[in-house]
């Protein structure tokens, strides 16, 4: 296998476990298992950062810049579909697109301080 081609498998495996260890945490949380959902919030981290070394190792960010600008219209689309999808679906999956579309719309606000700071 090429090393794009695994490099592309490895990151998708990542995320895919970073975001099986977070709900892993929520139900722990759920569950009054504190010290549990820390430690699975903890592996998720970690395994993010296998992901984003080997982003970082084969140049998939450059331009920090241009990152985060393309990274506040992602965020700023991913808002609107949510908020949209929220108006076709009853609860609880309602709730889940509104304040997800919310946290969208707030990381699309921190993208851009961080854009005037560079």
């Amino acid at each position: 296998m090429k090393l794009e081609e695994y490099l592309e498998k490895w990151v998708k495996g990542e995320a895919e476990e970073i975001v099986e260890y977070l709900a892993a945490a929520i139900i722990a949380e759920e569950k009054g298992l504190i010290e549990v959902a820390q430690a699975l919030k903890m592996i998720a981290f970690e395994e993010a950062m296998h992901g984003a070394k080997a982003l970082v190792l084969a140049g998939r960010i450059g331009d920090l810049k241009e990152f985060i600008k393309k990274r506040i219209e992602y965020e700023e689309e991913a808002a609107r579909v949510r908020h949209d999808e929220a108006s076709h679906h009853d609860e609880p999956w309602k709730t889940v697109f509104e304040y997800t579309a919310r946290d969208e719309e707030r990381h699309a606000r921190i993208l851009r301080g961080l854009l005037n700071r560079l």
